[in-house]
């Protein structure tokens, strides 16, 4: 397989002044008596090797500051590396940050005309794809207004829609598919699945592990500007979750010597954390508003999670997820930012949510909860498999049926004539096998 991307022992730093001259005139008197030292050299990247061959996707994760957007950057060519270097195959494309290198006073379509030009086309190209990309990113009624009166998920459809049908070689993606609703990053995804089936290299950092385990072939796992490993998802993940619990476990060892216990893998019951703020309840509340752990399927079901801050927190993350038996995700919400969704946190209250409907297989399944600081840096608390829940139904299991969903299916024959007198499906695109 032929090489898209390949980086040799890259390393980046920044050099960390004690105060900086603020003219001309101070920086020469600095340097010629001398006193130009530096503090230190912060590293942003340190002896990071890796190669993606063409047509396949490699996935970053890290937690926030363990190098990634500076690796993209220089993968891009925005900037150099300190040490080592960088070697690329085919026209490079990125999305760095939402709306990079847009002009907020342009209107959108001078944007996509600049951004075009930029990259390398032609004017006549851009106006050729400029149709597809406004409609790509649902932005007819508002294109020829400024950026500067975009919103959030504007700015994100216009910046993806830009990027992708500029058609590179390999395609850069920092986070920017966190950004918008459901719908969007669900085109977004399937977009760039149909990118992958042209044969095309994508790079893509992102902290959902639900994307990188869909799009991505392999995985890198960066900490401190440092290469962890490069493996194929479910190895990298798992490895990323070992960086998680050893960086909390510092920082419980720091902070306290009462920090929750931390194991190498997480098994049942388990709990982590430096318990900096930590979940002290959980009380599932059916819809006759008992306490309970059992329900029946199809029923809603609220959860009170009463938390309690050791010391004050300006905000967190909350997080709270249903799993099977088996370790299979039924069902996560996460709350990117308390104090946004419920204002200033007390030392201690209460987080409720509410499910109106629950509908899942019988069965035994977990509450899952967490705490994270706001750049999920490490754990405050987390519980694993602690909260059992018993779902059951009325109706007995359904045979022959799997899955975490509970549907009760009814099958039947139909003839040909009968499927056309009651649905009338004109070119439906049904052969004759019906």
């Amino acid at each position: 397989m032929t090489v898209a991307l390949r980086a040799e022992a890259v390393s980046k730093w920044f050099k960390l002044e004690r105060s900086r001259p603020s003219t001309l005139k101070e920086s020469m008197i600095r340097y010629l008596s001398g006193r130009h030292s530096t503090d230190g050299i912060l590293w942003a990247l340190q002896d990071v090797s890796f190669s993606i061959e063409k047509g396949s996707t490699l996935g970053i994760i890290g937690h926030n500051g363990a190098g990634k957007s500076t690796l993209l950057r220089l993968l891009c060519g925005l900037g150099r590396p300190s040490a080592g270097c960088i070697h690329k195959t085919g026209q490079i494309s990125g999305l760095l940050e939402l709306g990079s290198g847009f002009h907020p006073e342009m209107t959108g379509r001078e944007n996509i005309m600049t951004a075009g030009i930029l990259n390398g086309l032609t004017r006549r190209q851009v106006l050729g794809l400029q149709d597809e990309i406004i409609s790509f990113a649902e932005l007819e009624e508002f294109v020829d207004l400024p950026l500067r009166t975009y919103s959030t998920g504007m700015y994100l459809r216009l910046s993806f829609s830009t990027a992708i049908h500029f058609d590179p070689d390999i395609l850069m993606i920092d986070e920017v598919l966190a950004v918008g609703d459901s719908r969007f990053q669900q085109r977004c995804i399937d977009r760039l699945n149909a990118f992958r089936r042209m044969g095309k290299t994508l790079v893509l950092v992102s902290h959902s592990t639900d994307q990188i385990r869909s799009l991505c072939d392999e995985v890198m796992v960066l900490e401190q500007g440092r290469l962890i490993t490069q493996a194929d998802p479910e190895r990298a993940i798992h490895c990323y979750d070992d960086v998680m619990r050893e960086r909390t476990a510092r920082r419980s060892g720091l902070i306290s010597k009462c920090g929750a216990q931390l194991g190498s893998a997480m098994t049942r019951g388990n709990r982590l954390g430096t318990l900096e703020a930590r979940i002290d309840s959980v009380e599932m509340v059916d819809d006759q508003g008992r306490s309970t752990d059992t329900l029946q399927s199809g029923s809603s079901i609220t959860m009170r999670l009463g938390y309690r801050l050791v010391q004050p927190l300006s905000d967190l993350i909350l997080l709270l997820g249903i799993y099977s038996e088996t370790n299979v995700k039924c069902f996560e919400t996460v709350v990117p930012s308390a104090t946004e969704a419920f204002g200033s946190l007390g030392e201690k209250g209460y987080f409720r949510c509410h499910l109106p409907a629950l509908p899942l297989l019988p069965g035994r399944y977990y509450i899952v909860v967490g705490l994270y600081p706001p750049d999920w840096s490490y754990v405050y608390d987390y519980h694993w498999q602690t909260h059992v829940l018993y779902v059951e139904s009325s109706l007995g299991p359904s045979p022959h049926v799997s899955g975490v969903i509970c549907m009760h299916p009814t099958w039947s024959s139909v003839s040909k004539e009968e499927w056309g007198r009651g649905f009338a499906i004109e070119g439906s695109g049904f052969g004759e096998n019906i």
